[in-house]
């Protein structure tokens, strides 16, 4: 089940990210998702905190999630490698808390693990874009 099939495109997302090697840096979101038509979505982000590492992020690899249920809300964790034009890496490890508007009827009980390949990203300007393709499946209790 994904994240659209389980929320019909209405939900929001609080979600905490951390970066192990700068213990300083700490970013919070706030996002709310509405669904406005059938491939139409108006999204609002708010995001505060503080970053300290470096700023030449080019791609994403190892792009791993946990979802598991809590009552009317998912429960996830994540961890990706954000790779640098230095060839470096950054490590970032997130934890979120997804609360659907119709709660979480159907999803299984043990929860999914999602793992994710993202292209290296495009940026114009002020637009960045990357292909995401990724596998959800059923976890293993």
């Amino acid at each position: 089940m994904n994240l659209y099939d389980l929320t019909k495109g209405n939900y929001r997302v609080l979600r905490t990210l951390t970066y192990p090697d700068f213990p300083k840096s700490q970013i919070v979101f706030d996002v709310q998702v509405r669904a406005a038509a059938d491939s139409v979505w108006i999204t609002d982000i708010s995001i505060s905190g503080t970053y300290d590492g470096p700023t030449d992020i080019v791609s994403t690899k190892d792009y791993q999630l946990i979802w598991i249920i809590d009552g009317d809300a998912l429960l996830e964790s994540g961890s990706a490698t954000l790779e640098l034009s230095s060839g470096g890496s950054v490590r970032s490890v997130w934890s979120s808390k997804i609360i659907p508007d119709k709660g979480c009827k159907g999803f299984p009980p043990a929860g999914e693990l999602i793992n994710v390949s993202i292209s290296p990203f495009r940026i114009n300007g002020n637009s960045m874009s990357y292909k995401w393709e990724g596998t959800v499946k059923e976890r293993s209790k």
